[in-house]
């Protein structure tokens, strides 16, 4: 109870009532409780502007963390059997099959799906740090004294409160001028809800995220996302998550590979350069 009454008159202290942020450590591990726990099956559409049409391709996911997954991706309608592959994450390293034979590269460094996929606070920091948005001692833990009276507080230069589509968010990262032709990287973090809500990467891809729901084991996770790089876009819109059992991690040996690539149903496509990059990228 002392500790937290001291962190309570830390909060109330008058002259630090407007300025008072949370501290690094606390955001993001609040973040993480709300991530889930254990394997999830993900479903999802994505959405690419194709000339007056949409193109949506389905993707199938089974994730145990931000990077141990894998993705099964395949056309909707007439091109569900034209457009085909499948990628597994594991141990730094994306997996596929192409010709008959199993193919492994480095994960991508716009890899998207670890920042909506972590399930710890060391974890979650490590790439934060890695994309430089935040500082690699922004989590140490700070020791509170003993008394009211000595309590000092430190802001956190890479903290601020800023707004995504309206909502407060607690914005990390260093904040950049909108005339500037290159933005800093950051991540927005809802300060009521403790999601994310916005990320941008230092390639200047954006990834927005609204409308989340509450799944099994405490997994929050948002119903849309927009990706922004370029001139592009593609959304992501959710179907369903739900846990699976331990037994499950079985999927992520390299010898469960078991879809071949299959692109032919992208030719001639207005979509297709989009659609290419996006997964040679950000999957």
């Amino acid at each position: 109870m002392k500790k937290y009454a001291l962190l309570l008159a830390l909060i109330l202290l008058p002259a630090l009532s407007q300025a008072f942020l949370l501290p690094t450590r606390t955001i993001l591990q609040k973040t993480v409780e709300n991530s889930g726990s254990g394997i999830y099956a993900v479903e999802q559409d994505v959405e690419f502007p194709n000339g007056p049409e949409t193109l949506h391709l389905k993707e199938s996911w089974l994730i145990q963390s931000d990077h141990t997954m894998r993705v099964t991706v395949s056309g909707t309608k007439e091109l569900q059997n034209a457009i085909k592959f499948q990628f597994l994450y594991n141990g730094g390293q994306r997996s596929h099959v192409i010709e008959g034979h199993h193919k492994s590269e480095r994960i991508p460094d716009d890899f998207l799906e670890r920042f909506f996929n972590f399930r710890s606070l060391e974890a979650f920091a490590n790439n934060l740090v890695r994309f430089n948005i935040i500082p690699s001692h922004a989590i140490n833990k700070k020791i509170l004294p003993k008394n009211s009276e000595d309590i000092k507080y430190d802001a956190e230069k890479w903290v601020r409160y800023s707004r995504v589509d309206g909502v407060v968010t607690f914005a990390l990262g260093e904040a950049s001028n909108p005339e500037q032709e290159k933005q800093s990287p950051g991540i927005w973090i809802d300060q009521d809800q403790f999601v994310v809500r916005k990320l941008r990467l230092p390639s200047q891809v954006e990834v927005t995220a609204d409308n989340y729901n509450q799944f099994a084991r405490n997994l929050n996770y948002p119903r849309i996302r927009t990706v922004r790089w370029g001139s592009n876009s593609a959304v992501i819109h959710l179907i369903s998550a739900s846990a699976r059992p331990a037994s499950a991690a079985s999927a992520f040996q390299p010898g469960s590979l078991e879809v071949a690539q299959k692109l032919d149903g992208l030719n001639n496509l207005p979509a297709k350069d989009a659609v290419l990059e996006f997964y040679s990228r950000f999957r």
